[in-house]
């Protein structure tokens, strides 16, 4: 049975921040403001219950880097629209802040900024990163490409990630809206979830090496599709975010790690003149319908900053803050 902590999120994004911090040295344009806004994401994954895409996220993260990484090519200058990352050597959590800022700084002068980002490891919850644009005003959209796991609609092999994908835009008198999905019903975090603990698997979900339905999760060789449209989606994130990017590795080849894409726009420079009231009235005809609104981050503070009010305490599994504390002590 995991044995639980309670710590103050302060507490906990200081500890987070201690581990993340050296990734700067492999950025040439990295800032402690994004060291702040990924610490952030990680707290709030772990006030929200997810806890596979928080402390524990992070430090299988860390285990991927290599010791020492010399830094990559100058980023584009804000004067381009779109920008590139080479993550080497960075924890994913601080690329994606990273790349959020600078999509944001793009789409202030031109618009629209996009982006890309390969090599990168474990992002952590995508919502959070669409969230902080919209906040700003931004429609945003971030996909991730991840190593095959996926089976294509009717298939009974692994050819694409589980690729999730996040869509925000402001709202008027609410917190911006927000989807945040998989375009597979199982995501790589709860599958270990499953190993570990030794549940079975709901019906329909996975595959093994045979191609057989399989319940058993460490006879696990690819994860169903949510659905044909989740297939189509899973592939529309692995031309975006693997592709386009330089992310996307041959399926059997060892993958240094993910490619994501990052979109920030402006929506008045689209013609979106009332986005907020906008999105505001979809979620209302939504809700009529009889669909749901997401609303899993709802209750996090709005802000466009990094130093949101952070929630006064936060559970945590006693082991994996211990051993975080011991990266940061190593950092």
């Amino acid at each position: 049975m995991t044995t639980h902590t309670e710590v103050s999120g302060e507490e906990l994004a200081d500890a987070i921040g201690e581990v993340l911090a050296p990734g700067l040295a492999a950025t040439t344009g990295g800032r402690p403001a994004d060291v702040a806004l990924a610490a952030r994401w990680l707290v709030q994954a772990e006030s929200l219950g997810l806890h596979g895409f928080g402390i524990d996220m992070l430090l299988r993260d860390l285990d991927r880097l290599p010791p020492r990484v010399s830094p990559p090519a100058q980023l584009s200058s804000p004067a381009s629209a779109v920008d590139s990352i080479d993550a080497t050597g960075i924890p994913g959590p601080l690329a994606l802040a990273l790349a959020v800022r600078r999509a944001g700084e793009a789409g202030a002068q031109h618009g629209v900024g996009i982006v890309g980002v390969r090599n990168v490891g474990a992002l952590g919850v995508l919502g959070f990163g669409a969230r902080h644009l919209a906040g700003a005003g931004y429609v945003a959209l971030l996909a991730a490409q991840a190593p095959a796991m996926v089976a294509p609609w009717g298939g009974t092999a692994p050819a694409i990630g589980t690729n999730p994908l996040a869509i925000a835009a402001p709202r008027a008198n609410a917190a911006p809206l927000v989807a945040d999905f998989a375009t597979a019903p199982l995501t790589l975090a709860e599958l270990r979830e499953y190993r570990s603990s030794g549940a079975s698997l709901p019906d329909g979900v996975a595959l093994d090496a045979a191609g057989v339905a399989t319940t058993d999760a460490a006879r696990v060789a690819a994860l169903l599709p949510e659905s044909l449209l989740g297939s189509l989606g899973g592939f529309l994130v692995e031309l975006l975010a693997g592709v386009a990017v330089g992310g996307r590795t041959a399926v059997g080849e060892a993958a240094q790690g993910r490619g994501a894409l990052v979109l920030a726009l402006d929506p008045a420079s689209a013609g979106g003149a009332e986005t907020a009231v906008d999105t505001a009235q979809l979620a209302e005809d939504w809700r009529a319908a009889g669909g749901h609104v997401p609303q899993r981050f709802d209750h996090l503070p709005v802000d466009a900053t990094a130093t949101a009010a952070l929630p006064r305490h936060v559970r945590v599994s006693a082991a994996s803050y211990a051993a975080l504390r011991a990266a940061g002590a190593q950092s």
